[in-house]
C-alpha cells in the first residue's frame, strides 16, 4: 500500500470543492491524511469541509485567520508549510500538494504512483491540466518536464533533498529546477487527465497588468531577454492577443532596467538557461 499525505491550501472554493473532495475520496488508493488549509476563506469553504469530515476521518481541517486578500505566490508556500507541520503520518512516501478547484478520474493517483515505480529517478510529478472550454476538455500548454502546480506529487527522498517549497513567488519552478539540479527527474504525463475548473492566473485582472508581472518575474527568475521575447512573440495571438505579449516584454525591460533584486540563485538561474537554450535549439532547428 501506497502511504501519502495530501496538503491543500483552499481560499473561497465553495464552487469547485466538492469536485475535488469527491474525486480524491473515490481514489483507488486512499490517503493517509489529507490536510485542507483554510486560508481565511468567507465563503463557505469551511462549512463544507466539514460537512464531509464525518464521512472520511482522514479529512483534516486546518483554518487560518483572514488576512483580507489573496497572496499568491509566497503565500501559497507559506499555507502549504503550515499544513505540513501538522502532518501526522511519519512513514509517508509521497506529498501531494493539491488544488481545491480540480477533479480526476478514480485510479489518478495509482496510476502515477505507477509511473514513480518505474522510474526510481522520478522526484515530482503531475497529470496535465485540461480546462473545461465550451464542452470540450482542452489541454493547457505544458512540458513534459514540468509537473502543474495545481497538482504535484512529491517522492520523499526529493522533496528532502530540495528541502521543501521555497516561499519565493515562482516556487513551482524552483522546485522543478531544484530537484532536477540533485539528480531528480521531473514529469508531466498528459495521458493523466486533471480537470482544473479555475484558469491558471484567473484570479489576476485585467489585460497588460498580469503579463506585465509575469515578464518582471521571468527577469528576476533568471530568463535570458532572449527567450523572453521567443515566448511573446509565439503567443502574439494567444489571448490577451498582442497585448499580453508586449506587456511581458515590457514587465521584464522595466525589472532590467530598475535592476529588480534575482529570486533565484545564481546556479538555479544557469541552469535554467541552459535549458532555455537548449529548448530554442530543439524550436529553431538551431546545429
Amino acid at each position: 500500500m501506497v502511504k501519502y499525505v495530501v496538503i491543500s491550501p483552499v481560499r473561497n472554493e465553495e464552487d469547485y470543492l466538492r469536485k475535488t473532495i469527491e474525486s480524491l475520496a473515490n481514489q483507488t488508493i486512499k490517503p493517509m491524511e489529507w490536510i485542507i488549509v483554510n486560508d481565511g476563506s468567507t465563503d463557505k469553504t469551511e462549512e463544507i469541509i466539514k460537512e464531509y469530515m464525518p464521512k472520511y476521518g482522514w479529512i483534516r481541517l486546518l483554518t487560518l485567520s483572514d488576512r483580507g486578500y489573496y497572496y499568491p505566490g509566497t503565500g501559497v508556500v507559506n499555507v502549504v508549510k503550515k499544513g505540513y507541520e501538522t502532518v501526522q503520518t511519519k512513514d509517508w512516501e509521497y506529498l501531494v500538494k493539491l488544488d481545491c478547484d480540480l477533479s480526476f478520474d478514480k485510479d489518478y493517483f495509482e496510476k502515477l504512483f505507477n509511473e514513480f515505480d518505474k522510474n526510481p529517478k522520478l522526484g515530482i510529478a503531475s497529470g496535465c491540466v485540461y480546462l473545461p472550454i465550451n464542452n470540450q476538455l482542452i489541454q493547457e500548454a505544458a512540458q513534459t518536464d514540468h509537473p502543474v502546480g495545481a497538482s504535484k506529487v512529491y517522492k520523499r527522498q526529493c522533496w528532502d533533498a530540495i528541502d521543501g517549497l521555497k516561499p519565493i513567488p515562482g516556487w513551482d519552478l524552483a522546485d522543478l529546477l531544484s530537484a532536477q539540479m540533485n539528480g531528480w527527474e521531473t514529469a508531466n504525463f498528459f495521458d493523466l487527465v486533471i480537470v482544473h475548473y479555475r484558469l491558471t492566473g484567473s484570479r489576476r485582472k485585467g489585460l497588460f497588468g498580469p503579463k506585465f508581472l509575469q515578464g518582471r518575474f521571468e527577469y528576476r527568475h533568471g530568463y535570458a531577454f532572449l527567450y523572453t521575447c521567443f515566448k511573446s512573440i509565439f503567443h502574439l495571438f494567444s489571448k490577451p492577443f498582442i497585448i499580453g505579449s508586449i506587456g511581458k516584454v515590457t514587465g521584464y525591460l522595466y525589472a532590467a532596467i530598475i535592476r529588480e533584486p534575482y529570486l533565484f540563485e545564481k546556479d538555479m538561474r544557469k541552469f535554467l538557461r541552459k535549458k532555455h537554450r537548449k529548448f530554442l535549439k530543439e524550436k529553431l532547428s538551431l546545429k
